[in-house]
């Protein structure tokens, strides 16, 4: 049998040192975990902001390519011209897809368009603004509280 002595001399950790470095490491993942749900609430949020304006640009490009005669270029309310963001409070739904007082409306639809998803995407057009010829549209796409919108003067070249 070896002396008591003899066991002192060993370096080692105390039952306490380990307690105190195990509290510490909580600590430290409880912030990492924190964080960690942080940046995927970040990229969620972000995620859904691509995606707005992804529909708001689609939808664009979509308004851009048509002749100023067809329906969907309609000014549905002139008085709004000044305001065309106004589609969004007076306008109303009717089914997927309304045609509204001061706009026209896409609703439920997701990433791609399609209807089934959490964004709703409306435009307002201002038939000869700024001059005669030429129509001011504004796609707005809204989902959960956020907004993103998109605006151009479209119709034809000028000479």
């Amino acid at each position: 049998m070896k002396p008591l002595n003899y066991v002192k001399g060993n370096s080692g950790f105390t039952l306490i040192e380990l307690l105190i470095s195990v509290c510490i490491m909580t600590i430290a993942f409880a912030g990492l975990a924190t964080m960690h749900v942080a940046c995927i609430n970040s990229n969620s949020i972000a995620s859904n902001l691509t995606t707005g304006i992804t529909l708001a640009q689609d939808k664009m490009e979509e308004l851009n390519s048509l002749d100023l005669n067809d329906p969907a270029l309609d000014d549905n309310n002139p008085n709004n011209n000044t305001n065309l963001r106004g589609a969004l409070e007076d306008s109303t739904q009717v089914g997927n897809t309304a045609h509204a007082d001061d706009g026209h409306r896409d609703t439920n639809i997701d990433a791609e368009g399609i209807l089934g998803g959490m964004y709703t995407r409306i435009w307002n057009v201002a038939a000869d603004t700024p001059i005669l010829g030429r129509s001011t549209v504004v796609v707005i796409v809204t989902w959960k509280g956020h907004l993103v919108s998109v605006s151009s003067v479209i119709g034809a070249p000028l000479s």
